[in-house]
């Protein structure tokens, strides 16, 4: 086993080493292909990959792609060096899925049809169990231990009844629903809440964002951002982004005050239906139906790096990793150190050489999500990271220049 284990993680950080920093995936719905950017190149390739019909929202790993083919009631694996077609994961028959989210070994989908949240095991590459949800359910996101469902409330019901489903991974069971605003369509998880992105009804209902304390689950702030906001991003120092429906602005707020900087009624001059990033870039996704939409890449500053035109109708976007710095950063030894690392699931965490000072510990997942924030008080030498999936993770201990990072194995 323990063999099997350092062979497992050896070729992840081969393929890893492999990928280049600065990659930006785009599914173009209507020219049904997969755009790859290289903006250190400044290259294109809007035919990186064919996909199946209706192609909608992506998820990706080290190895994978995984796009949701609502046409198809299908995910579509893709090679992610080559873009190489590997296989279709069929969903349920008139499921029309929505989001896909990895969590560990499983990828979980959301039925917009069905009300139903689907779980397909990766290693039978099939649905191995199903929960019922709210009504249209779309966007996804997880915190490790829970999942996050979105349920719009259906447009043939004015977007009535909008909530969060929260799903028990362990049990895969429903743990409890909370209201939302209206038509949830995107959702993050940023220092112990989960920041929910609420449409409205594209009428008359203005959109808000929804701000709900993960210790309480319940409804900690609620900000009117107006418009249509939708896709939302939330950057490492923690300034919230969120594309407007339309395509026509970007709004803005800041995560950790939970204060709107940008609505409707002064937003950021910007074209986007669609955010995404990472530690030093951002990209703009401008949806255009009937021609080329447009991807624009700007530093964390908004100075700008690079535009590429893209495929028709582009549904999503995403901005892989810094793996390669994030590699330089894990091979590096910190002068905060964690053990046992590998650790096993459900055991607790032990560091050493922290500061006086209180100390904040972020734990993120190889794609450089936040997954976990935890503020330690001052002599806190040891914490609880709950039943974590089994995987490499990165840890930052600190803030801003006297952070110190490096790696966390988790094993079953």
């Amino acid at each position: 086993m323990k063999t099997r284990h350092m062979i497992a993680l050896l070729a992840l950080f081969f393929v890893a080493k492999t990928l280049t920093a600065t990659e930006i995936f785009v599914v173009n719905s209507v020219s049904q292909t997969l755009s790859r950017i290289d903006t250190e190149n400044g290259s294109v390739n809007n035919s990186f990959a064919l996909l199946g019909q209706s192609p909608n929202l992506m998820d990706m790993d080290e190895q994978h792609i995984y796009v949701v083919c609502s046409g198809d009631n299908a995910i579509q694996v893709l090679n992610r060096l080559t873009g190489a077609h590997i296989r279709y994961i069929p969903v349920a028959g008139s499921s029309n899925p929505y989001d896909v989210l990895k969590v560990g070994e499983h990828l979980y989908v959301s039925g917009l049809f069905t009300e139903k949240l689907y779980k397909i095991s990766l290693q039978t590459n099939s649905v191995v169990a199903s929960v019922n949800v709210g009504a249209g359910p779309q966007g996804l996101c997880s915190d490790g231990t829970r999942l996050f469902v979105c349920n719009t409330g259906g447009w043939s019901q004015n977007f009535a009844n909008s909530s969060v489903s929260v799903i028990d991974l362990a049990s895969f069971s429903v743990a409890t629903t909370i209201p939302t605003w209206t038509n949830p369509q995107f959702a993050e998880v940023w220092d112990g809440y989960l920041h929910v992105s609420c449409t409205g009804n594209w009428s008359d209902i203005q959109g808000k964002m929804d701000i709900i304390n993960l210790s309480t689950l319940t409804l900690e702030k609620r900000l009117d951002i107006g418009g249509n906001p939708g896709s939302l991003w939330i950057n490492p120092n923690g300034i919230g982004y969120i594309g407007e429906g339309m395509s026509s602005a970007l709004y803005s707020y800041d995560a950790n005050t939970h204060t709107l900087l940008h609505g409707s009624a002064n937003p950021l001059a910007y074209d986007a239906s669609m955010v995404h990033g990472n530690s030093s870039m951002m990209a703009l996704l401008k949806q255009n139906w009937t021609s080329a939409s447009k991807v624009s890449v700007y530093g964390l500053d908004f100075s700008p790096l690079g535009s590429y035109d893209v495929g028709i109708s582009s549904s999503d976007l995403m901005v892989a990793p810094e793996l390669s710095s994030i590699q330089d950063e894990v091979y590096a030894t910190p002068a905060a150190q964690v053990y046992p690392n590998p650790l096993r699931r459900g055991s607790r965490l032990n560091l050493k050489q922290i500061a006086d000072d209180n100390s904040l510990f972020q734990l993120f997942n190889i794609k450089g999500q936040l997954v976990q924030t935890h503020t330690l008080a001052k002599g806190e030498n040891s914490l609880g990271l709950g039943a974590l999936p089994a995987g490499i993770y990165l840890y930052r201990i600190g803030e801003n220049s006297k952070a110190e990072s490096g790696k966390l194995m988790i094993l079953d």
